[in-house]
């Protein structure tokens, strides 16, 4: 596919759907399924190192570009988990989020004048105004790269020659060089348990209004401890919900919250275990020795984050199932953490009896009456509810899109070994049932979780995009 050129018609879909033909010099052409943080990443990085005429079309079914689930929130209480110096978009110039927090007067109002802005974790919505301002910025500067934004969704990939075609669900046939699936997390699973039609449900925790409907003392019963529920909790509290919250998990583990203590530690990835158990025990050893002298735990965390793509990518197909068993729940709560006063109203709202964390399993949800099996408990706890709320995180393993059900039935794309997303080259490259890696179909993000594992949030995404721009434009 390198090297390939258009004919003299350029195809543009633009916001309004339309068609425009034009006479134009030959440029290459990439596709970009997904607009939100991972699409917009590939686009910026893209922009940024290209020297010669490509044009980018950027795919989004929604029509909104740029923010994607997680920066779509309205509320200004649904902060970023991460301070504002570790999400820039770039990765060669990791004060740009920062920069362009201090310079857009639309963030003014919520930042603490008293705390210096990289220190900061701010409201999630700014990201996304950030996310899409970075966009425009892209449009206006059309001298070498042309960014084309269309809302159109795509549902199949063809071939025409050593182009291909991408084909949207009103049958539009756009012909490009290169495609991206930056199609960013699944959706959550299905509840595994009946609920009768009396309860009300919430079934996408992304649908940040969706709460505006619960009554003000409505018993909720929200499935999953992590930071999906944290939002739907947030959420209720800041519209006076005075009724009970419950939420249940396997292990009822809530994330735990940032740190002030800053005491660096260097981790020598050559000094790491191989095997899971050897690694936990390390990690346990080095966190234990680290606080005796004054540190913290988070610190080897966050030192041990670089390494984790090699790390995967060299355990055993055994150690990895072993971690998704048993100590996947343990590690998102360590390696997800939220802002100490988001943790200490949680806190606040247990104290007081309002939020109850329950360990266990939900077996049915029967005429508004929850029934639970707790864990190491014999008994079932009844609970009486309103409201359902799926704050199961993204699904591990269930890629439903009709794009990529196509690909895969088509053997244009497999499923890594433990089906968590694509099988993929070390540049996200798709793994094709022949065994050969795909020279114009590539990923980043969550569809590459199963060969990289950590590539979900921002500093991992924009290595990624960085990356896959080089070799998609032949700079590697």
């Amino acid at each position: 596919m390198t090297g390939s050129r258009f004919n003299s018609i350029k195809l543009i879909i633009g916001y309004d759907g339309y068609m425009e033909l034009s006479e134009h010099k030959p440029v290459h052409r990439i596709g970009i399924i997904g607009a939100g943080f991972s699409g917009t990443a590939v686009s910026a990085a893209l922009h940024r190192i290209n020297r010669h005429p490509l044009e980018v079309v950027l795919f989004e079914k929604r029509g909104c570009f740029g923010a994607g689930d997680a920066y779509s929130t309205p509320f200004p209480f649904h902060l970023l988990n991460v301070r504002a110096q570790d999400m820039s978009v770039f990765e060669d110039e990791k004060e740009h989020f920062v920069n362009w927090l201090n310079t857009h007067s639309a963030a003014t109002p919520f930042l603490d004048r008293t705390l210096a802005c990289h220190e900061q974790f701010v409201p999630r919505f700014l990201y996304g105004s950030y996310l899409k301002d970075l966009l425009m910025q892209i449009q206006a500067d059309s001298a070498v790269t042309r960014l084309t934004l269309s809302p159109h969704e795509i549902v199949d990939i063809a071939y025409s020659g050593s182009q291909a075609v991408l084909i949207s669900k009103n049958n539009e046939r756009i012909p490009v060089d290169k495609v991206v699936l930056a199609l960013g997390n699944n959706l959550p699973a299905a509840f595994p348990f009946s609920v009768s039609e009396e309860v009300n449900c919430i079934h996408n925790p992304w649908e940040y209004t969706a709460p505006r409907r619960i009554e003000k003392k409505d018993p909720v019963l929200i499935v999953g401890t992590g930071l999906s529920m944290i939002d739907a909790v947030l959420t209720l509290y800041h519209q006076d919900h005075q009724g009970p919250i419950y939420a249940v998990s396997r292990h009822g583990l809530l994330p735990l919250s940032h740190s002030d203590v800053k005491v660096p530690y260097l981790l020598m990835q050559d000094h790491l275990p191989h095997q899971l158990r050897m690694l936990s025990m390390h990690l346990r050893s080095r966190s234990k020795n680290h606080i005796n002298e004054g540190g913290d735990w988070r610190s080897i965390i966050n030192a041990l984050r670089g390494y984790i793509p090699a790390l995967w990518e060299r355990s055993s197909l055994a150690d990895k199932s072993r971690f998704l068993r048993h100590l996947l729940p343990y590690w998102n709560i360590h390696r997800h953490r939220v802002h100490k006063k988001v943790a200490d109203l949680l806190m606040q709202l247990r104290n007081r009896g309002q939020l109850k964390i329950l360990a266990g399993r939900i077996l049915e949800i029967e005429k508004r009456i929850a029934k639970i099996k707790l864990r190491h408990k014999n008994n079932i706890l009844p609970l009486e509810v309103k409201w359902v709320i799926n704050c199961m995180g993204p699904s591990l393993s269930s890629m439903q899109q009709p794009l990529v059900q196509s690909l895969l039935s088509r053997g244009m794309a497999l499923m890594d070994p433990l089906d968590l997303g694509f099988a993929v080259s070390s540049v996200g490259a798709l793994k094709e049932t022949s065994g050969h890696f795909s020279s114009s179909l590539y990923t980043l993000g969550p569809p590459a979780r199963g060969a990289a594992w950590e590539c979900s949030a921002v500093p991992e995404i924009r290595k990624q995009s960085f990356h896959l721009a080089k070799h998609l434009l032949n700079m590697d």
